[in-house]
């Protein structure tokens, strides 16, 4: 048992994967709007390299990746993948469910690949209108303020002079 706790140890990696974004803390977008979120691989203990799949559970009508395999270097925290989220300007949810699982990939010596280690990543994104540009009516209601304020200003001056 001892020779079998040894191994287990000496075979421990501690690879993980980081987002910004949460349940607690969603993505907040605008229909119409067009964002790459990264997910950070992380190996920073053990040996070995760690080669991940990546596959979208949930939102993939927003949602799509440019490849479906990463591969972290044994001690670095900079392998990013990237989430393009484009959402249309029609699109009918208010919000949408994001969930990537990520899982490590293994090649035995036969040729067969196994599934390892996985994290699964979950957030929302929230939706909303694109604040729109000040309209016309904004404008002539600010220039109106400013034509009062000079008008006020000329009327006090003319004043002033007078006396």
């Amino acid at each position: 048992t001892l020779l079998v706790l040894l191994i287990m140890v000496g075979s421990v990696s501690a690879a993980g994967v980081a987002s910004n974004y949460t349940t607690d803390n969603p993505l907040r977008m605008h229909y119409g709007e067009t964002k790459t979120v990264e997910l950070n691989l992380q190996n920073m203990v053990g040996e070995e390299d760690v080669t991940v799949e990546v596959v979208l559970k949930q939102g993939s009508e927003i949602v799509s990746l440019a490849q479906t395999r990463y591969t972290a270097a044994a001690g670095t925290s900079d392998t990013m993948i990237p989430l393009t989220i484009n959402v249309p300007d029609n699109y009918e949810k208010q919000t949408q469910a994001i969930e990537v699982e990520i899982k490590t990939v293994t090649s035995d010596q036969g040729g067969t690949v196994s599934l390892g280690r996985g994290w699964t990543v979950n957030f929302d994104v929230v939706l909303s209108q694109a604040e729109e540009e000040q309209t016309s009516s904004s404008n002539v209601m600010i220039w109106l303020i400013i034509g009062l304020i000079v008008l006020v200003l000329v009327i006090i001056l003319v004043l002033k002079r007078r006396k």
